[in-house]
């Protein structure tokens, strides 16, 4: 999908931008910024700074000046498949990662899964997408295992739901649209969501298993 001038518009409007502001996040010139303003809505940015555009974005999303359900956020997500990474963090909901160092330990990774599984929307989404869920484990005995007792955890009557926060986290990070890896890369597109599941799967192995087993 194009950026066209109404993304831009909206965009200011979003994060409360003037055209100044919004120059110096793409790095550009006031005066091209004001050429752009006086264009009709529909008509497309160039494409040279579709790029520029989309890190400002991920940038405000980082920064907590927009939220993730923004509709700038949303059309940058939908207009390019490979996304920063903190920015898909941020989006899924996993928020304590920014103040971290590069380099996630498990445990800090089982927090985020947490994080991103305490929301009711995600929640809901994977509760009504078991069946598509359940279709990963066709890919193979491994992801079968992954899969599997994660499955049994939200289902379970015995764990709390604060229990099951972190395999609802690692089951919507598998539905998600918006991986570290993009889905469509012939299989290293699928090895993030491969990982993630493992980590959560072995969390539960390790913590729960007299209760899942």
């Amino acid at each position: 999908m194009r950026m066209k001038i109404s993304h831009l518009l909206t965009l200011m409007a979003e994060a409360d931008l003037s055209p100044e502001q919004l120059a110096k996040r793409l790095e550009i010139s006031n005066m091209t910024v004001r050429r752009w303003m006086k264009k009709p809505q529909n008509e497309e940015i160039p494409s040279i700074y579709e790029k520029a555009v989309r890190d400002a974005i991920y940038q405000l999303v980082i920064e907590e000046v927009l939220p993730p359900e923004s509709k700038s956020f949303q059309m940058a997500v939908k207009s390019v498949s490979n996304l920063p990474f903190e920015a898909i963090l941020k989006g899924l909901g996993f928020s304590s990662i920014m103040e971290q160092k590069p380099g996630f330990a498990p445990d800090q990774l089982l927090v985020g899964l947490s994080q991103i599984g305490a929301k009711e929307s995600q929640k809901t989404e994977v509760d009504t997408n078991r069946k598509k869920i359940l279709s990963f484990s066709r890919m193979g005995r491994e992801w079968k295992e992954r899969i599997s007792p994660l499955m049994k955890v939200i289902q379970s009557h015995r764990l709390t739901t604060t229990d099951k926060l972190v395999a609802y986290g690692a089951l919507f990070y598998l539905l998600c649209p918006f991986d570290l890896i993009p889905d469509n890369i012939p299989v290293f597109g699928l090895m993030d969501d491969y990982c993630v599941l493992g980590l959560a799967a072995a969390y539960y192995a390790n913590k729960y298993k007299n209760l899942i087993g």
